[in-house]
């Protein structure tokens, strides 16, 4: 149940329409006009639905249509997403009934069967950006997708081949059923948490499986560096996005960035933490919160990522042969610092 990296990865966060086709065959061009993209018909499957449609009188049967169906992603889900084990244990049936039938569980499902009736949306925007990502990386995978409810636990599980989101983790950020979670979900993770988020939710999850962090000089720099890569990755692979559903940022915190890169990078320069291999240290910077403690209450959290993202679309601007394939592959991200002639 491992990925290439031997971890099974957890982010804490139908057929195709004719309109999706007539997108799909055709030569698809990025804003750099780098990538054209090749045709990919990528289908999600309705693990959340198909759960919910067990048989409470006869709940083997589904169990094993579920566990052939769903020969990787069965055992994960019962084992570490909602824990109850596996099919040997002999009460494993009566525990997946109890989170089927318990009353919000079963509520969530309806719930859910009204605001995602079809996945087709998300369905044509990944076969688009899977497309261009098979273009650019034809000895990449591209992963089975996989639709789930998680119980408000995982956004995104992935592993090896396949890659699974929880559609109760994008109901939208003012949903009835968020105010009901205990203990509460902060603000600042609720309001990414709307259905337009999950196709780069899930590409930059998958590229961070395909892509892993190089930690052997592990230190705030290099994790900036690597995190600005991932985003300007998926900008690339899902070209026009708007930014503030690329970042999860609302219009005053990008502005905020934009009107003060010059700031939160002297700031990391004068107190000499681009090298600082802290792990406390680097966490404040680069994981999410409501804000990024140094640089001010009106930032957004993991401004520093925002820089890093700077550094690396300088260095792509300024470096016309580094191919969207060579800067995925570059681990060493000092390099990539030097010759981005970043100066903000």
């Amino acid at each position: 149940m491992e990925n290439r990296n031997g971890r099974i990865s957890f982010i804490y966060r139908t057929a195709i329409s004719a309109a999706a086709v007539i997108l799909l065959v055709s030569l698809i061009i990025s804003c750099s006009g780098a990538i054209k993209a090749q045709p990919l018909f990528l289908r999600i499957d309705r693990f959340d639905r198909d759960l919910f449609s067990i048989n409470p009188y006869s709940p083997q049967d589904t169990i094993a249509w579920l566990e052939k169906k769903y020969p990787s992603f069965f055992p994960i889900f019962t084992y570490k997403v909602i824990n109850i084990g596996g099919t040997h244990n002999p009460d494993f049936s009566n525990r997946l009934l109890s989170f089927v039938t318990d009353f919000t569980m079963y509520r969530l499902h309806k719930h859910i069967e009204k605001l995602f009736p079809d996945l087709n949306k998300t369905e044509s925007e990944l076969s688009l950006a899977f497309g261009r990502f098979a273009t650019v990386f034809p000895d990449q995978p591209v992963p089975h997708v996989i639709s789930c409810i998680s119980g408000f636990n995982q956004s995104i599980i992935t592993s090896d081949s396949l890659l699974a989101f929880s559609l109760d983790k994008y109901m939208g950020s003012e949903d009835e059923f968020y105010k009901l979670v205990y203990p509460p979900i902060p603000l600042y993770e609720r309001k990414k948490m709307y259905p337009a988020k999950i196709p780069p939710d899930v590409l930059l999850s998958w590229l961070t499986t395909e892509f892993p962090y190089d930690d052997k000089k592990d230190n705030l720099m290099g994790q900036m560096v690597y995190n600005g890569q991932l985003i300007y990755m998926v900008q690339q692979l899902m070209p026009g996005i708007n930014d503030t559903v690329l970042w999860g940022y609302s219009p005053k915190e990008l502005a905020f960035c934009r009107n003060n890169e010059k700031m939160m990078w002297a700031f990391l320069v004068e107190h000499k933490l681009l090298f600082n291999n802290d792990k406390f240290t680097i966490d404040q910077f680069i994981q999410d919160g409501p804000f990024t403690k140094d640089f001010s209450q009106d930032s957004p959290g993991r401004a520093a990522v925002w820089l890093g993202y700077r550094v690396v679309r300088s260095y792509m601007d300024n470096n016309r042969d580094v191919s969207l394939g060579d800067l995925m592959k570059e681990t060493d991200y000092l390099k990539i610092l030097n010759l981005s002639n970043y100066n903000p």
